[in-house]
C-alpha cells in the first residue's frame, strides 16, 4: 500500500509560518511547520507508528488478495484475460481505500495532521461500464450506506474473489472460414498421414489380429479391405508398372499383413466367409492373389483347396448367397496362375468335381450363368486337367442347365469348347462338351425341349461361326453376329460343324416344314419376349440355312456335286410340266420353298462376309440353273388348274416369284466375286439370261388366263421388278423393255395403282459408283434378305394355319 501512495500535499495550520520541515516517516514524508520541528520527533514516532499499523494492515490484505488470485489463476491454467484482472484491481483498490480511510480516521483523534494524497487512476480495461456490469452483476448494486460494516464488505469481497470469472473464448488459430477436405460419400474429414504413420497403423493391426483373434473378429472384414485398399495403391507413378517392392514401407507391410493374416486364420474357415462376404472393393481378390504369389506358407492356389474342402464338408451348399460365392471364386480363380504345374491343383479338380455335381441343386432358377463359366474356362486351363476326365461329365450337365433355364455369352461357349478341344487328347474327350451343346440344339429342333429364343439363336450362331459363316445381326442377339472377325482368327475350333453334320437330315427337315415356324410360335419358352415371335422363326430358319449351304458347298468342292445330290436329290429330277397330280403339285411347291431358305443362307454368308470369306458359299451350281427353271414351270403351268385343290396351292405363285428373284440375285452373287473379264463372270452372267428366256413363257401363259388370275400374275410380276430394282440388279436394267410390254400383251391399260408402281421402277435412278460401293451392296442385299424371310415366314404360318383348319 506504501508504493502505492503519492507525497503528502501541503496542509495550512492557522498561526502557523508558511515554512515548513519535512519528517520522513516509513518512506511518507510528512511535512510540518518549523517551529514545531524539534518537538515533532515524537509526534512523527507516534505517526511512523500509526502508518506502519496502517501500512502493515494493507499489506496483509494485499497478500492475502494476491494468494487468492495465485489460486484462482492456477485453477484456470493462468489463461484469465487481462479485462477479468483489472476488473479484480479495480475492486481491491476500491476495498483498500476504505479500509484506508478508516485507519486514517483513528490516527486523525491523534495530534498529527490530516494527510491528503492523490487518488490511484484505475487502469484502461478496454470494457464499458455495461459489459462489466454484465460480467459482474454485484457491481451493478447500489453503493453500501456508510454505516455498513466491514465484516459486510470483506464477506462481499470474499464473494467476488471466490466467483468464478467467465473466461472468454481465446481467439481461434485459424479464421471462420476454413477450407477442408472431405469424403465425398461419408463428408469424413480426410487427413493425411506419411508413409511410416500407416506401416505403424498396419502393424499394430496385425499385432490385435495375432493376439486377440476372436476379439478382432467382427471387425476383420473392414480391415482385410482396408489393408487391402492400402497393399493395391500405387503412390508413385513407377509403382502402377512394376512388380519391384520397397522393403519397409506401407505397401510390402500390407501385403505382408495379408499373408501373416490369412496363414493364421486358414484352419479357422476365413476362407468360406471371405468367399461368401460382399466387397466395397472390387480389387480385394486380385490384391489378394498378388500378396500371396510368392507366399511359400499359403500358395495362391491354397485359397481355393480351404474354399472347396469346407464347403464339400457340409451336406448342402449355402443358397442363400451361392451367386455371391461364386462370383468371388470366378474373380479370384481368374486372378491367379492356371498354366502352373503346381501339385495342389490335382486335389483343387477333386475337390470342384464334388462341388460343381452338388451345384445345379442349389442354383436359382433362371440366373447369371457368367461366373460358372468363368470357372470352368479357367479349370479347362490348367495344365493337369487332361488326366481328369471325370471332370467333364459335371461340365456338360451345367452347361445344359445354362442353355435350357438361364442366360450366357457365346464367347463363353466358344472359350469352353475350343478349350476341351485343345486340352484333351483323345478324340471322344475333346469333343465331350461340342456334342452337349450340339446335342441341346438338335433338341431343340426336333421341338424335344423348349430353350429361351436368344439362347436358341446362339446355338445356331455356335454351329454356323464354326462353320465360317455368321447369322445376320437381329434385334434379339444384338451385336453377337460380329463375333464372326474374331472367331475366324481362333487356331483351334469347336468342332460344332462337324458335330452337326450327322445332323444334317435333321436341318433339311426342320427348314422344309411348313409348320416349323408355328410350333417355333408356339414353343417359346415361357418368360420370352413376345417381340420376337414373329422373327424368331424365320431368322433360326436362315440361320439353319446358310450352315446347310455351308456343309453342301464344303461337300461339293471335296467331291464335284455329290452333295447336292446326296441332300436335294430331287433337284435334278424335277417334276413333267405334262402329267402332274396333285401330289407332284404340292411336292413341287416344298422344293421350292426349300430352295428359296438354301439362297437365302448363301445369299446371308456373302452379305455378311462382303464376299471376303476364305470359302465362297455356292451350294447350288450354276448348271443346275435349268432344273431351278423346272420347278418354276411346274408352278406357273399348273397354277390356273391346281390352285383351288387345297388353301396350300393358293401360295404357290408367290413362292414360284420368291425363287425367281433369289436366283437372280445368287447368280449375280457369284457373277461379282470375280473380275468382270474372267470367264467365271461371263458364266454366271450368261446363266442369269438363260434362266429367264425359260422362265418368260410361262410368265406370258399366266398372263393369257382369265383376268382375276392376270391381276395376281401382274402384281407378283411387278413385286420381282420392285426387288430386283432395290438391289441394285444388272437383270432389271438388261430385261426391263421386255418386261413392261410382256405386262401390256394381253392387257391395253392397267390399273392406277400397277401404273404408279411401274413408273416408279422406271423412273429410278442407279447410285452412283463409289470407293465402298460393295459395302453398300452387302448392306442393301442384306436389308432386302431380312424382308424376303420376314415374308416367307408369315406366309408359311398362315399356310400352316389355313391347311389345319382345312384339314379338320
Amino acid at each position: 500500500m506504501a508504493k502505492n501512495l503519492q507525497e503528502f500535499s501541503k496542509q495550512p495550520e492557522k498561526g502557523i509560518g508558511k515554512i515548513k520541515s519535512v519528517v520522513p516517516v516509513d518512506g511518507i514524508k510528512v511535512t510540518c511547520p518549523p517551529m514545531l520541528s524539534t518537538g515533532v520527533s515524537s509526534s512523527a514516532t507516534d505517526v511512523s507508528s500509526t502508518w506502519t499499523g496502517v501500512t502493515s494492515t494493507t499489506d496483509m490484505s494485499h497478500d492475502l488478495t494476491s494468494e487468492l488470485e495465485s489460486a484462482d489463476d492456477s485453477d484456470k491454467n493462468q489463461t484469465t484475460s487481462d479485462t477479468d484482472s483489472d476488473k479484480l484491481n479495480t475492486s481491491r483498490t476500491r476495498t483498500e481505500t476504505t479500509t484506508d480511510g478508516k485507519d486514517e480516521k483513528k490516527s486523525s483523534k491523534g495530534t498529527g495532521p490530516k494527510p491528503n494524497f492523490r487518488q490511484r487512476k484505475n487502469r484502461k480495461t478496454g470494457l464499458t461500464t455495461v459489459e462489466l456490469q454484465t460480467i459482474f452483476p454485484e457491481l451493478n448494486e447500489p453503493a453500501p450506506d456508510e454505516t455498513t460494516t466491514t465484516k459486510s464488505r470483506r464477506s462481499r469481497k470474499s464473494e467476488l474473489l471466490a466467483k468464478k470469472a467467465v473466461k472468454k473464448p481465446s481467439a481461434s488459430r485459424y479464421g471462420d472460414n476454413v477450407m477442408l477436405d472431405r469424403c465425398a460419400e461419408c463428408n469424413a474429414i480426410l487427413e493425411q498421414y506419411d508413409d511410416d504413420v500407416i506401416g505403424y497403423c498396419i502393424v499394430v493391426l496385425a499385432t490385435f489380429i495375432h493376439r486377440e483373434p476372436s476379439l478382432a473378429t467382427p471387425l476383420l472384414l473392414e480391415m482385410l479391405q482396408c489393408v487391402s485398399r492400402i497393399a493395391s495403391s500405387s503412390p508413385y507413378a513407377w509403382q502402377a508398372e512394376s512388380n519391384l517392392m520397397v522393403p519397409g514401407n506401407s505397401l510390402s507391410i500390407a501385403r505382408q499383413f495379408l499373408r501373416c493374416v490369412l496363414h493364421q486364420l486358414a484352419p479357422n474357415g476365413i476362407f468360406p466367409m471371405l468367399f461368401q462376404s460382399n466387397f466395397e472393393d472390387t480389387y480385394f481378390f486380385k490384391t489378394m492373389a498378388t500378396a500371396l504369389v510368392d507366399f511359400t506358407e499359403l500358395t495362391c492356389q491354397a485359397p481355393i483347396q480351404f474354399l472347396l474342402e469346407g464347403l464339400n464338408s457340409r451336406k448342402n451348399l449355402p443358397s442363400d448367397n451361392i451367386m455371391l460365392l461364386l462370383n468371388n471364386l470366378s474373380m479370384y480363380i481368374n486372378c491367379i496362375s492356371l498354366e502352373s504345374s503346381a501339385p495342389m491343383w490335382n486335389s483343387i479338380i477333386l475337390q470342384f468335381d464334388i462341388f460343381l455335381r452338388k451345384l445345379p441343386t442349389v442354383l436359382p432358377n433362371p440366373c447369371d450363368m457368367t461366373p460358372v463359366l468363368k470357372i470352368i474356362t479357367a479349370i479347362l486351363k490348367v495344365s493337369g486337367v487332361s488326366t481328369a476326365r471325370f471332370i467333364l461329365e459335371p461340365f456338360s450337365k451345367l452347361l445344359s442347365f445354362a442353355i435350357e433355364n438361364c442366360n450366357f455369352k457365346l464367347q463363353h461357349m466358344l472359350d469352353i469348347c475350343s478349350l476341351g478341344n485343345r486340352s484333351y487328347v483323345k478324340e471322344r474327350d475333346k469333343l465331350y462338351l461340342t456334342r452337349t451343346v450340339v446335342f441341346e440344339l438338335v433338341q431343340a429342333m426336333k421341338f424335344k425341349i423348349s430353350l429361351p429364343d436368344e439362347n436358341f439363336l446362339l446355338l445356331v450362331q455356335f454351329v454356323v461361326l464354326d462353320a465360317g459363316g455368321t447369322i445376320a445381326n437381329t434385334n434379339i442377339l444384338g451385336e453377337q453376329g460380329m463375333l464372326y472377325m474374331t472367331h475366324a482368327n481362333m487356331l483351334i475350333s469347336t468342332c460344332a460343324a462337324e458335330s452337326m453334320r450327322d445332323h444334317l437330315n435333321e436341318c433339311l427337315e426342320f427348314i422344309s416344314d411348313i409348320h416349323t415356324l408355328s410350333k417355333v410360335k408356339n414353343n417359346l419358352k415361357s418368360g420370352s419376349t413376345s417381340l420376337n415371335e414373329d422373327t424368331l422363326g424365320s431368322q433360326l430358319k436362315s440361320g439353319i440355312a446358310q450352315y446347310i449351304a455351308l456343309e453342301i458347298t464344303r461337300g461339293n468342292n471335296r467331291d464335284t456335286n455329290r452333295a447336292i445330290i446326296r441332300y436335294l436329290p430331287w433337284l435334278y429330277h424335277p417334276p413333267s410340266t405334262v402329267q402332274q397330280g396333285p401330289k407332284e403339285f404340292t411336292d413341287c411347291i416344298g422344293h421350292i420353298r426349300t430352295l428359296s431358305w438354301v439362297l437365302i443362307g448363301s445369299l446371308t454368308h456373302t452379305a455378311m462376309t462382303e464376299g471376303a470369306a476364305p470359302v465362297s458359299c455356292l451350294p447350288i451350281p450354276l448348271d443346275a440353273s435349268s432344273y431351278v427353271a423346272e420347278h418354276v414351270l411346274v408352278i406357273m403351268t399348273g397354277f390356273d388348274e391346281r390352285s383351288k385343290d387345297s388353301v396350300l396351292h393358293m401360295s404357290s405363285l408367290f413362292h414360284a416369284f420368291i425363287l425367281c428373284q433369289l436366283w437372280s440375285m445368287y447368280c449375280e452373287s457369284a457373277a461379282a466375286q470375280h473380275p468382270v473379264t474372267s470367264e467365271s463372270h461371263q458364266i454366271a452372267s450368261s446363266t442369269i439370261m438363260d434362266f429367264w428366256a425359260r422362265v418368260t413363257p410361262g410368265i406370258l401363259q399366266l398372263l393369257s388366263t382369265p383376268k382375276e388370275f392376270s391381276e395376281k400374275v401382274n402384281l407378283h410380276f411387278l413385286g420381282l421388278m420392285e426387288a430386283l430394282r432395290e438391289c441394285n440388279s444388272s437383270v432389271l436394267a438388261k430385261l426391263f423393255p421386255m418386261w413392261t410390254s410382256i405386262l401390256f400383251t394381253y392387257h391395253s391399260q392397267l390399273p392406277g395403282h400397277l401404273q404408279v408402281r411401274l413408273q416408279s421402277v422406271e423412273n429410278w435412278e442407279p447410285p452412283a459408283p463409289s470407293n465402298d460401293m460393295a459395302l453398300f451392296n452387302s448392306s442393301v442385299l442384306l436389308s432386302w434378305l431380312k424382308r424376303i424371310q420376314f415374308k416367307l415366314g408369315q406366309n408359311e404360318i398362315q399356310s400352316s394355319a389355313a391347311t389345319q383348319f382345312y384339314t379338320v
